[in-house]
């Protein structure tokens, strides 16, 4: 049987011959890199796809079967290897993206808690301006979580005193605040006592 090139270097390449490694490189690089550049459509993939499938093919020579098609056997490895690639890209691109959205978020947190701080002082300095009997209340309701019937069993003064002293203290904070800061706060103070 008549052996053509490619078995011919193939064989030389299994014992360590880097002549005829060099040989089949010279004969095929150039195709896998336009194969590879095919599939890719990035230049800097197919040149780093087609010195990795010279790579592997260096490092696997003892395995290589001289006898079945070289050419098919490059080209197979090389568009496994350029899928793979692009596959770790885009996983790598989906992460990255992530990263960025939680950056995002995490900067607009950051604003926000900024923002509800300077809220929360504000809150807190009409508060204290009320008269002292609706602030201590208004205290007792919103920060202590006493019920209406509880302040005015406290207190020694009625449910309605205390609902309408209630409505007073709410009614200067939402003429003071505006009507959707009123409800961030009330919403805080609730709910991170």
């Amino acid at each position: 049987m008549v052996k053509n090139g490619d078995q011919q270097n193939v064989e030389l390449l299994k014992s360590g011959d880097i002549a005829a490694f060099s040989v089949l490189f010279r004969k095929y690089s150039e195709r896998l890199y336009a194969f590879a550049l095919g599939i890719a459509k990035e230049t800097y993939i197919a040149e780093e796809i087609t010195q990795l499938v010279f790579l592997k093919v260096w490092e696997k020579r003892h395995k290589i079967d001289e006898y079945l098609s070289f050419k098919s056997f490059l080209f197979s490895i090389t568009y496994s290897e350029t899928i793979s690639w692009l596959r770790k890209e885009t996983a790598e691109k989906r992460k990255m993206d992530r990263w960025g959205e939680y950056r995002s978020f995490e900067s607009k947190e950051t604003d926000y808690t900024v923002e509800f701080n300077n809220l929360e002082t504000l809150t807190n300095e009409i508060i204290d301006g009320l008269p002292e009997k609706r602030k201590e209340i208004f205290r007792l309701s919103r920060e202590q979580g006493f019920s209406y019937k509880e302040i005015s069993d406290k207190l020694g003064i009625s449910v309605k005193t205390v609902e309408n002293q209630i409505s007073a203290a709410l009614k200067t904070l939402k003429e003071r605040l505006g009507e959707e800061e009123i409800v961030s706060v009330l919403f805080y103070i609730l709910f991170t006592e």
